[in-house]
C-alpha cells in the first residue's frame, strides 16, 4: 500500500514539475521578439502589425520607454487592454520582466494569443525616448 501511495505521489509531481517547465518556456513569438535586434528591426520597419505596451507606472514611463511603445501600468491592463483584437502582436515590458509576465498572464486569461514577454526595458540596445508621447 505504501508503495502505492509514493508512485502515485511521485508521479503526480512529475506532471506537476513538468506542467511548471512547459509554462515557462518562451512561445515561438518570445523567441523572435524577445532578442533585442528582433524588436529593433520591428520596431524601426514595422514589417508586421504589433502593439508595444510599458507596464510600468506613468512615472518611469516618463523617464525612458522604447519608442513606439504606449503606457498601460500592469495594475489597469485587465480593464484597459491594448486592443480589443484578441490575435494582435503585443509586446509587454517593464523594468525587470516581472510585471511584464504579470501583464502576459492577465492577457492570457482575457483571451489574447500573441504575446511577447520582452522582459527588461534595460535590454534595448538603442536610446530610451522620455515624457509622455510614444514617439
Amino acid at each position: 500500500m505504501n508503495v502505492f501511495i509514493i508512485t502515485i505521489l511521485v508521479l503526480f509531481l512529475l506532471g506537476a514539475f513538468a506542467l511548471f517547465a512547459q509554462s515557462n518556456r518562451p512561445t515561438e513569438l518570445e523567441r523572435v521578439y524577445g532578442v533585442p535586434s528582433k524588436l529593433v528591426e520591428l520596431v524601426e520597419k514595422k514589417t508586421e502589425p504589433f502593439i508595444l505596451v510599458d507596464v510600468r507606472t506613468p512615472e518611469e514611463y516618463r523617464s525612458g520607454h522604447i519608442p513606439g511603445a504606449i503606457n498601460i501600468p500592469v495594475d489597469t491592463i485587465g480593464s484597459k487592454p491594448p486592443t480589443p483584437q484578441k490575435d494582435a502582436l503585443i509586446i509587454l515590458y517593464c523594468r525587470s520582466g516581472n510585471r511584464s509576465g504579470a501583464a502576459k498572464k492577465i492577457l492570457e486569461q482575457l483571451g489574447y494569443t500573441r504575446l511577447v514577454n520582452f522582459g527588461a526595458v534595460s535590454k534595448w540596445p538603442k536610446s530610451l525616448i522620455t515624457g509622455t508621447n510614444p514617439e
